[in-house]
């Protein structure tokens, strides 16, 4: 079967690039259009319930998160939705009915927040991460009924079709890519629009079918890459190591983990390897399990530097702060990618003599888009120099989270349940019922811990270190798509296209220039998939 472009990836860039290339089409072509043609759009993924909120806002594998930043901070569209009434009460049952400890405690906290009209307060609410799942899931059954009104009134036609498979080989043949799976088969999706539940398109398994995909263009959204592998082969196997922790289904993954061994074991040691977003996301549910369930828990977690994620908190302070190094005068002065990074640094820091946080300063940095400014006055040469060092620098200096996983890393720190670690992980292994952490710190000793779980969240792999963990990745690489070695990403044009590839788009965390204005993940997300949407219906109409 031949298609006019196909999402590696149900989660939000996969969809989202789909649902603007309808659009598009739907919008561009006039109706009276005599041309008898049809456009088909697919999305593979190899766990269906990901589509289309992926491994990091999925129904499944998000459960107990919450986004990094509060909802000021998001897109303004998907600001609009949550605060509707209908959705807000879907908050509040979302919580109740799969929000665990933590959201209860939520619903306690924000409750009133919510439902009132005060603008600030409910600025700074956090949202669970599920609900860019719910938002998404909206969006693709408007298109899904949008097409058939659209096929009903056009001689054009435009169909949508859903696969599951694990994509491991492309082959780039003369006009279009050869798509091959995991086992050399995929499987056809049926689905139905449901009104009960929180769950509107439910997928349901069709034939198998064994002949490759031909693709006119693709695009990779696989989120986030996984870890480093740490574990010995014959560890890599073992149910309780936990490599990938996002995709095995993060927080809610572990919990189960632990409640069954619970019921054999009176003390439980669990080791992350890591020290930001992987430990962080679980810390709220987790140490909320071990002071209600008083299950007897250990925790040890390790990095080499024990640097952290921020905490996203405002200062209590009536007074706003003003910035300034980062004035509208000095800013005429940033002309290179050095000075901008320097001059965020210097802001941060001398937040603390005014009595404020650095959080303060980020929040007017980000609301006056004083990083896209800058960038504007940036050469050729300072544009490359930025999103290949300075733009990871900046980065690494303005990672804030979600307030309730700090705190809760403070509280298992206090009550001696939580212990912190400079060390590196050199492996993991098997060792009779346990598993064996071996590390080494700064002063070259090696320890050993005998652990029941270990969960690496190390961090996502850079694109030029990916090789077996995600074949797909693996292919394009001998497909000739090329990585720059300063920043270890891919290389795009300006509509995310490999350079190397034609009609073959990243437009996700491990393509260069993801996020150069340092937006949230999301926003950044969204609006890489709405130009690759845009090039692809572009290039599909030409013929039209």
């Amino acid at each position: 079967m031949q298609l006019s472009h196909i999402s590696i990836g149900g989660g939000i860039t996969g969809t989202e690039t789909i649902i603007t290339a309808i659009n598009n089409i739907i919008s561009k072509i006039k109706k009276k259009n005599s041309l008898k043609k049809k456009f088909i759009f697919g999305i593979i993924d190899k766990s269906p319930e990901n589509i289309p909120g992926g491994v990091a806002y999925g129904f499944e594998k998000s459960m107990y998160g919450y986004f990094n930043n509060p909802l000021r901070l998001s897109p303004s569209n998907f600001k609009r939705w949550v605060l509707l009434k209908k959705n807000k009460l879907k908050i509040i049952n979302y919580l109740n009915c799969y929000g665990g400890f933590t959201g209860k405690l939520w619903i306690k906290k924000n409750k009133k927040i919510l439902y009132s009209s005060n603008n600030k307060k409910l600025d700074e609410l956090y949202i669970p991460r599920v609900f860019m799942n719910l938002w998404m899931e909206e969006k693709l059954c408007n298109i899904i009924k949008k097409i058939k009104k659209f096929n009903d009134n056009s001689k054009i036609k435009i169909e949508i079709h859903f696969y599951k498979g694990e994509v491991n080989k492309i082959k780039k043949e003369q006009k279009t890519y050869k798509i091959s799976f995991k086992d050399n088969f995929y499987q056809i999706l049926n689905y139905k629009i449901s009104t009960n539940g929180f769950r509107k398109i439910i997928f349901s398994n069709d034939r198998k079918v064994k002949y490759p995909i031909q693709s006119i263009s693709q695009s990779i959204g696989l989120g986030l890459p996984p870890p480093r592998q740490i574990a010995k082969k014959n560890t890599q196997n073992n149910e309780n190591y936990i490599w990938d922790f996002y995709d095995a289904g993060s927080t809610s993954f572990l919990i189960k983990k632990i409640l069954k061994i619970s019921k054999h074991k009176k003390k439980i040691k669990i080791y992350f390897i890591g020290y930001k977003a992987g430990l962080l996301e679980a810390l709220p549910e987790l140490s909320a399990l071990i002071i209600k369930k008083k299950l007897n828990i250990k925790i040890i977690c390790s990095s080499k530097k024990l640097t952290s994620i921020q905490i996203a908190q405002l200062s209590s302070s009536k007074k706003k702060y003003k910035l300034k190094i980062l004035t509208k005068k000095n800013l005429l002065n940033i002309n290179t990618a050095k000075k901008l990074q320097q001059s965020i640094q210097n802001e941060l820091e001398l937040t603390k003599s005014y009595g404020f946080k650095k959080y303060d300063a980020w929040t007017i940095i980000l609301k006056k888009k004083i990083i896209s400014n800058c960038i504007k006055n940036f050469n050729r040469k300072q544009k490359i120099m930025y999103d290949t060092f300075y733009h990871s620098k900046i980065r690494n200096e303005t990672r804030f989270t979600y307030p309730e996983t700090i705190l809760a890393r403070e509280l298992l720190i206090k009550k001696g349940v939580l212990e912190a670690k400079k060390e590196t992980v050199k492996s993991v292994f098997n060792s009779k019922k346990l598993l064996i952490v071996k590390t080494i710190n700064n002063k070259q000793k090696i320890c050993k811990y005998a652990c029941d779980i270990v969960v690496n969240v190390s961090g996502p792999l850079s694109a030029d270190k990916i090789n077996n963990e995600v074949p797909i990745i693996k292919y394009i690489k001998k497909n000739g798509a090329k990585i720059n070695p300063n920043s270890g990403s891919f290389i795009v044009n300006k509509n995310f296209e490999l350079n190397g590839l034609k009609n073959f788009y990243l437009p996700g965390t491990i393509a260069q220039g993801f996020n150069p204005e340092r937006k949230t993940i999301i926003s950044a997300i969204l609006k890489n998939s709405n130009i690759v949407g845009n090039n692809i219906s572009s290039n599909l109409l030409k013929n039209c």
